[in-house]
């Protein structure tokens, strides 16, 4: 091991280690670097050989006083180099043992700064953008349409992107990602060529040739159907726009499944189809449609109309909004349902709303009403359970005026009040309105 003589003096902090690399190394060209210990790391005998052999060793003497470095002056031994030292070059003194002395491994950083510009630093990575989920693709459209001030032309095709893209997951069409494709492209191991004019030309014209031919047999085709039709059917006739379309004339729902926008599920038009349930304005109803006909033994009542329970849709925001406005204050309004109707109930009796239902996807139940006339027939505890399974997994909640009978309903569900607030409805009833303004905080834990 090599072994430095360096004296030290008062007042001065001894030698640092690249201090000593710096003075061995002097007669290398070596840029300015910064030297860091580190074991097994920097070897300087393997990557400077000869400069290693020829370098001095002197015997131990009695330090100079004026030296510097705390260096003898005596010197034994000499550098064989071409070209002359610089006249400032100095010498550590070292002693050697008779054992092979083990090099110093040091550890070499440069760095890129005014002293060395040798090895360039690379920029940070910038981290990978995540895609949104149906969620938040959801709120940010929300936000979007509703925003108070003026989209950029940014915003606005990002709006129209997230429009279109929540139209297709309704009507079921496939999503176009040009990331997918691109990455699909560039992984492809087909070299790209170039195409001729003669190739690009080529396509083109079996493609016109290809349309024409199908042009006019299609033409021939509807020739000959238009010969044929005889009639013409009810619901593409003129008749059906002025008196409707007759399956609509009992129900308020779509014909086919739907995909909702929040989480891209199949939604049936139909929860549930209740031909046994009789509310009492229904019998009343029956009673006025008979009474006419009460002398007349041969007359046969019209069939039944079933109590329908579906998912919350557009042609029901009118009515909703207008029973919820009769049953709790006025200026309701659940049109941000719409946005994720899995989480809704809506009960009818042919097209007219007799009761509805809504909860957030946090599980919290913001309404829950019934009409007059059709509640105490099992239409609010139905729409209850429909809602509760919505959400399984988590924690029911709902706050209840402290005089409502449905308070009852809840607890027979398993719910229990956790809170009593004090003018709780206070910010939402009008003033001088007669309802009560306390409110129990209820849950249903699972």
């Amino acid at each position: 091991m090599i072994q430095t003589s360096i004296k030290k003096r008062r007042g001065r902090p001894p030698l640092s280690t690249s201090a000593k690399i710096r003075a061995i190394f002097k007669v290398c060209p070596i840029p300015p670097t910064h030297f860091q210990d580190f074991a097994n790391t920097f070897d300087p005998q393997k990557l400077y050989p000869e400069l290693w052999a020829k370098r001095t060793i002197v015997k131990k003497k009695k330090y100079a006083p004026n030296d510097k470095f705390g260096i003898h002056e005596e010197i034994k031994g000499t550098i064989e180099q071409k070209g002359q030292l610089h006249e400032n070059a100095t010498t550590i003194v070292a002693t050697t043992t008779t054992t092979t002395p083990a090099p110093v491994r040091l550890k070499l950083i440069v760095r890129d700064g005014n002293e060395s510009n040798n090895l360039p630093v690379k920029p940070p990575r910038k981290k990978k953008p995540n895609p949104l989920d149906q969620k938040e693709e959801c709120y940010l459209l929300h936000k979007l349409q509703y925003s108070s001030k003026p989209l950029s032309p940014k915003a606005a095709r990002l709006k129209r992107k997230l429009y279109l893209r929540r139209l297709k997951k309704e009507n079921g069409l496939k999503i176009f990602d040009i990331d997918a494709i691109v990455t699909e492209h560039m992984r492809s191991s087909l070299p790209l060529e170039p195409l001729t004019s003669d190739e690009e030309e080529e396509p083109l014209r079996e493609l016109i040739t290809e349309t024409s031919i199908h042009d006019q047999a299609e033409e021939k085709t509807n020739y000959k159907q238009e010969t044929e039709i005889t009639y013409t059917p009810y619901k593409n006739s003129f008749a059906s726009r002025l008196y409707g379309i007759p399956r609509l004339a009992t129900t308020l729902t779509a014909e086919e499944a739907w995909t909702s926008p929040f989480n891209s599920r199949k939604l049936k038009p139909y929860i549930r189809r209740d031909y046994e349930t009789i509310p009492q304005k229904l019998r009343l109803l029956w009673d006025i449609i008979r009474y006419p006909h009460r002398n007349d033994p041969n007359w046969l009542p019209p069939p039944a109309s079933p109590i329908d329970f579906c998912y919350f849709q557009k042609e029901h925001l009118d009515q909703v909004n207008d029973l919820l406005q009769k049953c709790f204050w006025p200026g309701i309004d659940v049109s941000e349902n719409l946005l994720f109707p899995d989480f809704s109930i809506v009960a009818m009796y042919k097209r007219l709303v007799i009761g509805c239902g809504f909860m957030t996807p946090q599980a919290y139940i913001t309404y829950i009403a019934v009409a007059p006339g059709w509640e105490k027939s099992g239409i609010g505890q139905f729409m209850v359970y429909h809602l509760i399974q919505t959400n399984i997994g988590k924690d029911v909640t709902l706050h209840v005026s402290a005089n409502n009978p449905a308070m009852i309903l809840y607890q027979k569900f398993g719910f229990k009040p956790e809170e009593f607030i004090v003018n709780f409805y206070d910010k939402y009833l009008p003033d001088g309105s007669l309802e009560c303004k306390n409110a129990f905080f209820v849950r249903l834990r699972r």
